[in-house]
C-alpha cells in the first residue's frame, strides 16, 4: 500500500464501507416510506 492511500476507518476495505452505507440508506428510505404511508391513511 502506498503511504498516500488512506486506510478505511473500519470494515477492512472501502468497498465494504460503501456497501454498508448503501444498505443503511436503502433501509432508511424504506423506513421513512413506511412511516409516511402509515400516517397518511
Amino acid at each position: 500500500m502506498n503511504p498516500t492511500e488512506e486506510r478505511p476507518p473500519f470494515r477492512g476495505s472501502w468497498g465494504r464501507v460503501y456497501a454498508a452505507l448503501a444498505l443503511y440508506l436503502v433501509l432508511l428510505i424504506a423506513l421513512f416510506t413506511w412511516f409516511t404511508r402509515s400516517w397518511n391513511r
